[in-house]
C-alpha cells in the first residue's frame, strides 16, 4: 500500500545518503567562501506572475498552487532568477561586485514520468564582472568543485551564444526558424541542417559556415583556429578573442586539460547572452554542471549589471561519488550502552561524557535488544557495552580498537 503514495520524479534521501550529501555541501561551501562568495537562500515559492511573461521559463513546467489568500504561487524552477532578483533588490549600485553562493532545490513539472522533477543544486553567481576573468573564475570553480572530491575524468564543454546568433541575425529568420536551426546544430544533425539551408535558400558564405558549426568542438586550440577562419563579422571575431582569453586564464591555473570547446550547443534557459558551458563526468549521460554569462537578466529587475554563474546537480554528484567510492566512510564508530533501571543515572553520566567527541546511545537492557540493534546497518561497527552493577561487559567490540 505504501508504494502507491510515492510520487514519480521525487527522491527520498535516506540517512546513509543524507550525511554524505551534507559532507558534499559543506566542502563546496568552504571552497566558494574562500573565493569570496557569500551564501544566500532563495525562497521555495515564487509569485506565479513573476514567471508569466518570461521567455526563459516554460510555464507548462511550473508546479502551481493557490495560497490561502487566493494568490497563485509556483515552486521555483530555477535558482539563478531569484538570486539575480535578490542581488538587484539589495544592491542598487550597478558597479558593485557581488558574489553569491547557494544550495537549494528547484522543481520542474516535466511531462515524462521518469524525469526528475526535484533537483538539489549548489551554485555560485558573480554579479558585476564584465570581463573574461569573471567567466574564467566561474569555470575554474566549476572544475575545482569536481576536483575537490577526487574526480578527474570530466570535461567542461565551453561555447558562446554570440558566435551563432551574430551569424543568424544576418539571415532574418523568425523565432521558430531560429529555434529549429539551433536544434539541428546542437544535435549535430547535418542532414536536416543541410535540408533547412536549402529550403530557406541561405546564401554563401553563410551556408558553408552554418554547416561547419556542428563540427566546432574538441581541442580549444583547434576550435579557436577554425573559428577565426570562418568569422565574417567583428562580433564573431570578438567572441573568438574572448574565448581565447578565458582559455589562457585557465592555462595559467593549470586547468586547461579539463576544458573542451563546443560552439554548437545551447541552453534551455535562454537568458544566457555570452559564454555557456556544461560539465560532463565520464560515464554519466547528463551534465552535472551548467552555467554561463547572463548580462541582460539583472536589468529585468531594475539594475543593469553583468553576471555569470553555474549550478551543480548535487544528487547526480552524490550518486557518482558513491558508485566510485570517492566519499569517506562514516567517522567515529558508535558507542551503545545497555543499562538497567537501577543504574540508569550512571548510564546518563557515562554517555554524556562520551558525547563530547563521539556518538553514544543508550538502550534499556531487554531480551533480544542486541539482535534488534544489529539489524539496522546504521549501527554497523558499533561497540555495545552492557552496564552492570560493578562492571561493564563488552557485548560487541565493533570497529573500535
Amino acid at each position: 500500500m505504501l508504494a502507491s503514495y510515492t510520487i514519480d520524479g521525487f527522491e527520498n534521501i535516506k540517512y546513509q545518503g543524507f550525511g554524505k550529501l551534507k559532507f558534499i555541501e559543506n566542502r563546496l561551501s568552504e571552497l566558494y567562501e574562500r573565493y569570496g562568495y557569500c551564501q544566500v537562500e532563495p525562497p521555495t515559492f515564487e509569485n506565479y506572475d513573476f514567471y508569466y511573461d518570461r521567455q526563459d521559463v516554460d510555464r507548462n513546467e511550473l508546479f502551481k498552487l493557490i495560497s490561502s489568500t487566493g494568490k497563485v504561487l509556483a515552486l521555483k524552477p530555477d535558482a539563478t532568477l531569484p538570486v539575480a532578483r535578490m542581488a538587484a533588490i539589495n544592491h542598487h549600485d550597478p558597479q558593485e561586485i557581488i558574489k553569491f553562493s547557494y544550495q537549494t532545490n528547484i522543481y520542474k513539472d516535466f511531462s515524462s514520468p521518469s524525469a526528475k522533477k526535484e533537483t538539489t543544486q549548489a551554485g555560485i553567481e558573480y554579479f558585476g564582472g564584465a570581463g573574461p576573468a569573471c567567466e574564467a573564475e566561474i569555470i575554474a570553480l566549476a572544475m575545482m568543485s569536481l576536483l575537490l572530491f577526487g574526480i578527474k575524468d570530466f570535461k567542461i564543454d565551453l561555447g558562446h551564444v554570440g558566435f551563432i546568433t551574430s551569424l543568424l541575425d544576418k539571415l532574418y529568420l523568425d523565432g521558430e526558424e531560429q529555434a529549429e536551426i539551433l536544434g539541428y546544430i546542437e544535435n549535430k544533425n547535418l542532414g536536416d541542417l543541410e535540408n533547412f539551408i536549402a529550403a530557406k535558400k541561405i546564401p554563401q558564405p553563410y551556408a558553408d559556415i552554418i554547416m561547419e558549426l556542428p563540427r566546432l568542438y574538441g581541442s580549444p586550440k583547434k576550435v579557436l583556429e577554425r573559428m577565426r577562419s570562418i568569422s565574417v563579422s567583428p562580433r564573431m571575431e570578438a567572441v573568438v578573442g574572448r574565448l581565447e582569453n578565458i582559455y589562457d586564464y585557465l592555462k595559467d591555473l593549470g586547468l586547461e586539460e579539463y576544458l573542451s570547446f563546443d560552439i554548437g550547443f545551447t541552453n534551455r534557459m535562454n537568458y544566457y547572452t555570452g559564454t555557456i558551458f556544461k560539465g560532463y563526468i565520464t560515464g554519466l549521460g547528463e551534465p552535472v554542471i551548467s552555467g554561463g554569462r547572463y548580462d541582460g537578466l539583472s536589468a529585468t529587475f531594475g539594475i543593469d549589471r553583468p553576471a555569470c554563474g553555474f549550478s551543480m546537480d548535487l544528487i547526480g554528484l552524490l550518486d557518482y561519488l558513491n558508485q566510485n567510492a570517492l566519499l569517506p566512510e562514516s567517522e567515529v564508530p558508535k558507542f551503545i550502552l545497555l543499562y538497567d533501571e537501577k543504574n540508569r543515572k550512571e548510564a546518563f553520566k557515562i554517555c554524556e561524557a562520551l558525547r563530547k567527541d563521539r556518538s553514544a546511545e543508550m538502550f534499556l537492557n531487554a531480551p533480544g535488544i542486541v539482535e534488534k540493534i544489529l539489524k539496522n546497518p546504521h549501527y554497523k561497527g558499533s561497540q555495545i557495552v552492557r552496564l552492570g552493577e560493578t562492571s561493564c561487559e563488552i557485548v560487541e567490540r565493533g570497529d573500535w580498537s
